[in-house]
């Protein structure tokens, strides 16, 4: 009887690691299309269009084939700094630079705005970002702190 006990309580100690082992395992290797996809059905990105390597090269001067995935939105209008750009990199050691690149945007943007642009000056000044794993996450946005919760969620 003693046996059979230990025997159960090992294959239900196996059995839950096993879940929690499978569930964490599902939020770190998450599609970036389906987070874009969660985002936009909690915050409109109608203000922004859809970037491409191109333009993710043009404002952050980052290679998209040095990253593991990739979803970029930038203003449709010169004169607004709405942005979303999430990234997930191969390595964490990218992590850094990620970062680095998008402190240089930030303070680009201001010098550009700054004198006669203080709503864009404010919206940079209360960006968003956000690290989690291989994920990086980064809004300038009225609704960034939206975008940021529904990031966070969708993970």
């Amino acid at each position: 009887m003693n046996k059979k006990l230990k025997r159960s309580l090992i294959s239900s100690i196996v059995m839950i690691s096993m879940i929690f082992m499978s569930g964490c395992g599902n939020s770190q290797d998450k599609n970036l299309g389906d987070i874009e996809k969660y985002i936009s059905s909690k915050v409109s990105l109608d203000k922004m269009e859809k970037g491409t390597s191109k333009t993710l090269k043009r404002y952050y001067g980052l290679n998209s084939n040095e990253l593991e995935d990739f979803v970029l939105y930038t203003s449709k209008s010169t004169m607004d700094v709405d942005e979303m750009l999430m990234v997930k990199v191969k390595d964490e050691s990218q992590i850094q630079s990620i970062e680095d690149v998008i402190d240089f945007r930030i303070n680009k943007q201001l010098e550009s705005f700054s004198g006669y642009g203080p709503k864009q000056c404010e919206l940079l000044d209360n960006y968003e970002i956000k690290v989690k794993g291989k994920y990086v996450f980064f809004a300038v946005s009225e609704k960034a702190q939206e975008m940021k919760d529904a990031f966070k969620e969708s993970r």
